[in-house]
Formats: structure tokens, sequence, C-alpha cells
């Protein structure tokens, strides 16, 4: 969203024993390779494709009404912070992409996380700064570290030669704009991006863009990453980026974007994306949505308001699930504890548990108006497929 969240108050953190996991046990541990398509952690694995063979059935999971939705408790719903081990301090961790890395077990699973995430926190009223966090089991989160300020909105993904992509909305004055930073592997040294970015979060990037303002837009934002080309090297690769501008400072709306040899970037208009989600009633604002890919079907996840009553409405915001491969929507009401109503920020990923189950992790921001008894801040649902 063009405009950031107001602050809230923090959340308590549920922590469960520790579970490392290797590669071995995980499907995708890391992006698919050169052909331009949908990776991991974007992309369901064939053996739970007849659980989610309609859109019917991907829509219980994401409102979280599913059948079997709570036949694994320890990976149910709940708010999610991430713990500073050094100050033991909490930040709320929201939006929090979450990706599965391929690193081998050790004894500290700070070195080896098994879950990598992305999140963003605000560090006064009105900026954000963004934080790499880790987890054994997705339930208990650590801060590794800051990563950049003042930034929002992160998005990530580990390439096949565990090389890193990462997007950012950077705000240093005023008028956000887009960063893409990649985390290379350095030649000869077993270093790769992703160790160097686990050792130290604020490491400089291998290679960095940050990609030209739309037109007559006072702001972009939200990137997220969809189809990816890669192998090897960034410098011939193809890196489709979504994201939202917000146009004549009137109303965010959505874009598609692709960056190629990460240096030369197209954007335009998804006119179809817009004109379905103000059709299913979406009229304001549309701002930050996340893809994945079910067999042959494209989904997104979207935020949008309805019927705000003004361009900082916090409280009208809701959740869409697109097929974009059949151009149909349907509004998302996630039933949550406390009756919250107001959602935005939505990831979704497919990853593997620390049990060897594959499950879908939906994570989206509960607004502070119009939420009822819900407490506010990031909310985490893991669903796990038998």
């Amino acid at each position: 969203m063009a405009q950031d969240h107001s602050l809230h108050p923090r959340m308590a953190i549920l922590a469960v024993s520790a579970l490392a996991i290797t590669c071995a046990n995980l499907f995708g541990c890391t992006g698919e390779a050169a052909t331009y398509d949908y990776a991991a952690p974007q992309v369901a694995p064939a053996s739970i494709l007849p659980q989610l063979s309609s859109m019917a059935q991907i829509a219980a999971i994401l409102n979280e009404t599913a059948p079997g939705q709570s036949a694994d408790p320890p990976f149910a719903s709940y708010q999610v912070d991430s713990r500073d081990n050094a100050t033991q301090t909490l930040a709320s961790a929201a939006p929090l992409k979450v990706v599965q890395t391929d690193l081998a077990k050790c004894s500290d699973t700070s070195k080896c996380p098994p879950y990598l995430a992305v999140f963003h926190n605000p560090i006064n009223s009105t900026q954000f700064a963004t934080y790499l966090g880790h987890s054994a089991n997705l339930r208990f989160w650590h801060t590794l570290g800051q990563i950049h300020s003042p930034a929002a909105q992160p998005d990530i993904r580990i390439l096949p030669d565990d090389s890193v992509i990462y997007a950012e909305e950077y705000n240093p004055s005023g008028r956000p704009y887009i960063r893409v930073h990649y985390y290379g592997n350095v030649a000869g040294t077993g270093v790769t991006g992703l160790r160097a970015l686990i050792s130290n979060p604020a490491t400089a990037p291998t290679s960095a863009v940050a990609l030209p303002r739309t037109p007559f837009a006072k702001a972009d934002g939200t990137p997220e990453f969809g189809r990816i080309s890669y192998s090897g090297s960034i410098s011939s690769s193809e890196l489709e980026i979504t994201h939202h501008d917000f146009y004549l400072g009137q109303r965010d709306l959505q874009s598609d974007g692709t960056l190629t040899d990460f240096k030369d970037w197209s954007s335009s208009s998804d006119s179809t994306i817009n004109n379905l989600v103000t059709s299913a009633g979406g009229n304001g604002k549309i701002g930050d949505r996340d893809i994945f890919k079910v067999g042959s079907e494209v989904y997104e996840v979207v935020e949008a308001q309805v019927n705000p009553t003004s361009l900082n409405d916090y409280g009208s915001w809701r959740l869409f699930l697109i097929d974009r491969t059949k151009s149909i929507i349907q509004k998302l009401s996630p039933m949550l504890d406390g009756g919250a109503q107001s959602l935005g920020n939505p990831t979704v990923s497919f990853l593997t548990l620390p049990n060897g189950a594959p499950a879908l992790v939906f994570t989206f921001f509960i607004f502070g108006t119009n939420n009822g008894t819900t407490l506010p801040g990031g909310h985490l649902f893991v669903y796990p497929f038998q």
C-alpha cells in the first residue's frame, strides 16, 4: 500500500520446541531452474494437488474453515512477532514472507535456519525498517537483523544456487520507490549469497537497482516476485515483479513489471486485476498481493479497500482470491478469533513442516481498526496436508 500501517501493540509469542530439518525432507527448497516460471515457495507440490483442485478448496483453506485444519494442533493460526536475541525486544513481524532454505542441519539454527522470512517494523510514526528473521518451526521467530531503513514491504526468493533476490519499498523522503537487490555467491570461497545475508542482513548486495518511478504516480511500492528465469547469472535473468502505484495521488492500482538482465525495466497497468477487484467491491486502494501456482492454474491473493471513507481508512481493507487463469475472483473472510475484518499484506508459501508434511502458509496483517477483539498485527496460518 502507498500509505503504510499505523502503529499497533505487540503480541505474545507462542513458543514450541525447536525442530531442524534438512533439504532431504523438503520439496522445492529453492527456486526452479532457468525456465521463466513461478518458483518455490510459490508452487504447490504435485502431491497435494488433489486437495487444491478447485478455487473453493483453496478459499476454504485461506478462510481457515477447511476440514482438518486442526489435525496438527501446533500448526494453527496465531499472532506472530520476532524476538531480537540481542536486545530481547519484540518486533511485529508483518508482513511476514516465509521461504525455506536447503541448509544442512547444524547445532546453531540461527546459522542454518530451515525457515527465513522478511518483514518490516515501525521505527517512528511514519517510517519502517525491513528485517530478516529465522525460525526452526514456523512458530517461534527470531530477528537476525535489520536489512534497510527506511524501507517496508519486503519480498525475498532463494535462487537455485543459493543466491538471493530481494525487493522492497524504499522511502527515504516521502516518495516511495522500489529497489531490487541481488546477493550473489563469492567464487572460490563457498560463501553463498544466502549465507552472507544470514550472517549479516545489512550486508551490501552484489548488485542493486532502483526501479524507475511510474509517470504521474506519487508512490510505487509493495513489490512481489512472480515468474523468474535464472541460470546462475543475474545479468542474464528475467524477473517478473508485481507492484502498485499511487496514480495521480488518487488511488493505488496494480501493475506488472519485468526486470530483464537486472537493468532493463518495463511495466504496465494490470487492468485485468484492477477491473476484477473493483467489480468485486474493492473500489478503494488496491495494494499488496502475492501470486502462487497450483498445477496449471495461477492464483493470487490481493488486498483492497471496500467502500473506504478516506484514503487512510484502515478499517476497510479486505482480501480477495483471484484465479488469474480463469479471470474469476472471490472475496475472502478468514474466520479469526475476535472477529477482525480489516486485513492486508497477504502472502502465500508452500513449505515442508518439521514433521515432513507439506503445508500452505498464509500470512497477513490485522489492522487495529475494525478488528473486534482480535489483537492487531502479524497473523500466520499453517495448513498441513495429510
